[in-house]
């Protein structure tokens, strides 16, 4: 479902996997994260400048070598899944066309953590993947909102003098399966995670890499002289 949060289209969903195939996702998720935390230089990225190599991105087949059975499947869900909401969101009538790049990402959190307010200005839109939100978590009605346990805080894009910043957030709980698709301009970030157990998910970032009309444009690489 696409909600419109302020002029935001966000879309929430459930994941289509069986519990086997969500538990395959969060091993290979958890596995990953610890073998880049052990091996940052040499995960897989060998044609990046160097400083870009305490990156990774799990599509990279580097990676995709150790990926379980349903990691294809969760890939074309992945394209779909974008491919159909920048036609149902933004009116994209091409969409279908578009060439899409991707990142994804393995993020995992132990009690404590949380993410940091944050946007990604190298991509255009965010889809997130919870596979483990820990265990002991208390009802959302029963938390206090200033401390949350690990819930996805959205602001509000539109700048407004003097606005207080809580009146321009939204709150979304996380389980595990919910996948939110959110643009990527948008600060996000989340409670701390105060529950037991482990906090694990995937996060892609996705880019339209052929956006339309880009053949009547030339690159501007310095070369004019000035009179």
């Amino acid at each position: 479902m696409i909600e419109y949060l302020w002029p935001t289209p966000v879309l929430k969903d459930t994941a289509p996997w069986i519990q086997s195939e969500m538990d395959e996702l969060r091993r290979y998720t958890v596995e990953r994260f610890h073998d880049h935390k052990t091996n940052p230089p040499v995960h897989g990225l060998p044609d990046v400048d160097v400083r870009l190599r305490v990156q990774l991105n799990l599509f990279h087949a580097h990676h995709e070598a150790h990926a379980p059975a349903v990691w294809h499947p969760w890939k074309l869900w992945v394209e779909s899944t974008y491919r159909n909401y920048l036609l149902e969101a933004h009116g994209v009538r091409n969409a279908q066309e578009l060439k899409i790049e991707a990142r994804c990402i393995p993020v995992h959190y132990l009690p404590g953590m949380r993410a940091q307010p944050h946007y990604h200005h190298t991509c255009d839109h965010v889809l997130c993947l919870y596979l483990d939100c820990g265990q002991g978590r208390s009802p959302p009605e029963q938390r206090s909102w200033t401390v949350g346990d690990g819930e996805l805080i959205l602001q509000d894009p539109r700048p407004m003098a003097g606005f207080p910043f809580w009146e321009k957030v939204r709150y979304i709980e996380t389980f595990p399966g919910l996948v939110v698709l959110h643009p990527s301009r948008i600060w996000h970030e989340t409670n701390p995670f105060n529950a037991q157990g482990e906090r694990t998910l995937l996060v892609v970032t996705l880019r339209v890499a052929s956006h339309n009309y880009s053949d009547l444009y030339t690159e501007l690489k310095g070369e004019a002289s000035c009179h």
